[in-house]
């Protein structure tokens, strides 16, 4: 891929510098602030007070929008980053953005120092235009979710021998028809890393708020990344605004209580059940809320009527999901750290499959795999997009920032 050389500063659509020395954030309406957010995403560029021209929407949700930036330093200098630009439309008022803006502001300061393999680093809070963004490490890569779908198996057979694939399907996944269901030794390797992601946020007493199969990542050496930390709240936070998928939220999250870490867990026992089933827990996007937080309220007794005959097989795995589903946070795991190497984690699972021999090098198996998806023209990881049906339900309950107390839109 050929990279821009200098990025062009001035453009006839951006927010021009009049308004951003001549007007307070305090003195702009509502809808001055969505026509210049609007003006970022038409001209896929920032112009001030750093320079980032964006590649590529790496994607979408509630709270914004995710670019691949190509940022321009001083000397010609130009990096990559991902760029995450916050919607001011799904609040009530210029103040209310603000307010959630210090936050994240606040958050970023804080994590910027957090430093682990499985979490991907926040670099800095800006703001331009009065729309605030935050720059972000670039993961090249595919998330979960998008591995869930078909999008890439058609790339991936096309450059793979018959050899490859039959390794590929026996450690990575198997078909259900059009469903794609990964294999319990794969789903437990992406659940500890995610789990040690979670063990480090939750050290600094912060809750990820959103674990869900688009925010967790494996990047081209197979490593397993959590990504997107814009709803992440400290442990008891009673919260301004409802946020996160509800799809993946945990039972008490939906009644509007202050979450723990156990909350984050059950969020992690919902992605666990739809790896090992190829399908999320709801995928009737008409489905109420209510009904979507009856079923989830019923997952103890009903899991084994969810999971395929693979993992009933298997007793200390429908187990430790069970553990991970209670609806009482109380009966579930205590943090990440005991749900991965506790007395009856993921761990001494992950020992049971080792010693039966059911165990293999999962990071360079994803990594192999990954290698037949990179674009030769862009030296890329490249998957058509597509909504799936893992996020629709989420997506259609997700249009705007939901007052604490308010009910869901």
């Amino acid at each position: 891929m050929k990279r821009t050389a200098k990025i062009n500063l001035l453009h006839r659509d951006a927010p021009n510098s009049q308004q951003q020395t001549g007007s307070s954030p305090a003195a702009m309406t509502l809808g001055q602030l969505q026509r210049n957010y609007q003006a970022i995403l038409q001209t896929r560029a920032i112009y001030y007070p750093v320079a980032y021209q964006f590649l590529r929407k790496l994607g979408a949700g509630r709270q914004g929008e995710v670019f691949l930036g190509l940022r321009q330093g001083a000397r010609g200098c130009i990096t990559e980053h991902a760029i995450k630009v916050f919607d001011p439309g799904i609040y009530r008022s210029p103040e209310e953005y603000w307010s959630d803006m210090g936050r994240i502001a606040s958050q970023i300061s804080q994590l910027q120092r957090l430093q682990s393999p499985n979490i991907v680093t926040r670099h800095t809070y800006e703001e331009t235009y009065g729309i605030g963004y935050v720059q972000m490490e670039a993961v090249d890569g595919i998330d979960l979710r998008s591995f869930l779908s078909r999008e890439h198996l058609d790339i991936a057979m096309k450059r793979s021998t018959a050899s490859e694939m039959a390794e590929f399907t026996r450690h990575m996944f198997r078909l259900d028809g059009n469903r794609i269901c990964m294999r319990p030794g794969l789903t437990l390797y992406i659940l500890r890393g995610v789990l040690r992601g979670l063990e480090r946020l939750h050290a600094m007493n912060f809750l990820h708020s959103d674990v869900k199969p688009a925010n967790i990542m494996f990047d081209r050496l197979g490593f397993v990344k959590l990504i997107d930390f814009g709803r992440a709240v400290t442990a008891g936070e009673e919260l301004s605004f409802l946020f996160g998928s509800p799809l993946y939220m945990s039972i008490e999250t939906h009644e509007q209580k202050p979450g723990g870490p156990d909350s984050d867990l059950f969020s992690v026992g919902l992605v666990a059940l739809e790896m090992l089933r190829g399908r999320p827990l709801l995928d009737d996007p008409e489905a109420s809320l209510e009904t979507l937080l009856a079923v989830k309220r019923g997952l103890a007794t009903t899991l084994d009527s969810l999971l395929p005959t693979e993992v009933l097989d298997s007793a200390d795995i429908v187990s430790m999901i069970r553990k991970l589903l209670h609806a009482d946070p109380a009966d579930r795991y205590s943090d990440a750290k005991e749900a991965d190497a506790g007395t009856e984690g993921l761990g001494k699972i992950d020992k049971r499959l080792v010693q039966e021999g059911q165990d293999t090098d999962y990071e360079r198996v994803l990594s192999d795999y990954l290698s037949k998806l990179v674009d030769p023209q862009t030296n890329r990881i490249e998957i058509p997009q597509s909504q799936s049906p893992t996020s629709s339900l989420a997506l259609m309950r997700d249009a705007r920032a939901v007052p604490r107390g308010a009910p869901y839109a």
